[in-house]
């Protein structure tokens, strides 16, 4: 069955059940969409697909997509993440060790910067002329990915920086792609690290995307270097902060069974929806799915919530029988009728008059 869910082209597969966009149909992510400078994610009677004939295996999708379904044969930027972090190289570039530098996400360049001693570069300088940044949408992603890494970064003080290289050298040696990509297939075929894959296979089976788990155990290692003040004002696009307002909440569970990656889960006696920063991957399916519009996204941000999974309890709700359907409602006083039976009389109330009349 898991096999089924891979549309898979020669060094490139999606792979279907994990996109936000089959966890839930009404989810309008469209990352890779826009992203791809060939077209090749394609909608097929209402279902996201790849069309293999048209993807070039670029990877330029690979670090955009929330939740890891887009998967390179030749490239995996969690071990590159990790194994780059041990390299005496600073320099990420196109030209020596990634297929593209928008392979790589603000969680990974996080990670990076966070594992790895001294400076780091990312190498700019061939993206302007390069054939797959059409309409230049593909370094205005690199550079927003590095922006949002370094904002990160600057929550605790940090003083590791990304650099960025924007000039080619005149002595630069010329590196076609097919070069390079010949390189990273011999390179994904060797197992040379043995801690870094020790690393990736205690984290499988995870719902949580990997770079997650990966960025947060990085966090858990330099958090002695956290400043005093943890909680910022910040916007990031890989995860929110949840409320949910407890007046308008109706205990239906919708957004904990729907959550991707169980950020929001259920109390055991069903009372209520607990909330974990650190699983959020800011997918939004909460908010949509959330009929009352009770759910609501907050940017303040913990850093120590989200490194270690700190729990916050959302809302508790004190329930009760209802006198009318006998299913348990969140009671707030009065009478003992959840407002489903409640809309019903206002809306209905006349067929029970026009019975009683006619007896």
């Amino acid at each position: 069955m898991r096999n089924e869910s891979l549309t898979a082209g020669d060094l490139f597969k999606f792979d279907y059940f994990k996109c936000l966009r089959s966890e839930f149909a009404k989810n309008e992510c469209r990352i890779c969409i826009d992203l791809c400078p060939e077209g090749a994610m394609v909608f097929d009677r209402t279902k996201l697909t790849l069309d293999t004939e048209v993807c070039t295996a670029c990877a330029a999708c690979v670090g955009s997509c929330p939740t890891e379904a887009l998967i390179s044969e030749t490239f995996d930027p969690n071990r590159f993440a990790l194994e780059f972090s041990q390299q005496k190289n600073p320099k990420i570039s196109c030209k020596e060790n990634v297929p593209c530098l928008a392979a790589l996400s603000s969680e990974h360049l996080i990670t990076i910067a966070l594992r790895k001693e001294g400076e780091i570069f990312c190498d700019l300088a061939h993206c302007e002329g390069c054939s797959i940044n059409r309409d230049n949408r593909i370094l205005e992603t690199i550079e927003t990915m590095i922006d949002e890494a370094e904002r990160f970064l600057q929550i605790f003080e940090s003083e590791k920086r990304i650099e960025r290289v924007r000039e080619l050298p005149d002595d630069a040696p010329e590196t076609g792609r097919r070069g390079l990509l010949k390189k990273l297939v011999n390179v994904a075929n060797e197992v040379n690290e043995e801690t870094t894959m020790t690393e990736l296979m205690n984290l499988s089976g995870e719902k949580q995307p990997l770079k997650r788990i990966l960025l947060k155990n990085s966090l858990k290692m330099a958090a002695e270097k956290f400043s005093e003040e943890t909680t910022v004002e910040a916007d990031f696009s890989f995860v929110v902060n949840k409320t949910i307002d407890a007046q308008t909440c109706t205990n239906c569970q919708e957004c904990a069974m729907f959550c991707p990656t169980e950020a929001l889960s259920i109390l055991q006696d069903n009372t209520g929806i607990i909330f974990q920063m650190g699983k959020c991957i800011a997918c939004s399916i909460c908010d949509d799915v959330c009929q009352p519009g009770s759910i609501h996204s907050d940017k303040t941000f913990d850093l120590v919530t989200f490194t270690f999974d700190r729990m916050q309890l959302l809302v508790k709700h004190t329930l009760e029988i209802c006198e009318e359907c006998k299913v348990a409602f969140p009671y707030r006083g009065g009478e003992r009728v959840c407002d489903r039976c409640k809309d019903f009389r206002a809306n209905h109330g006349d067929l029970f008059t026009m019975a009683r009349d006619m007896e």
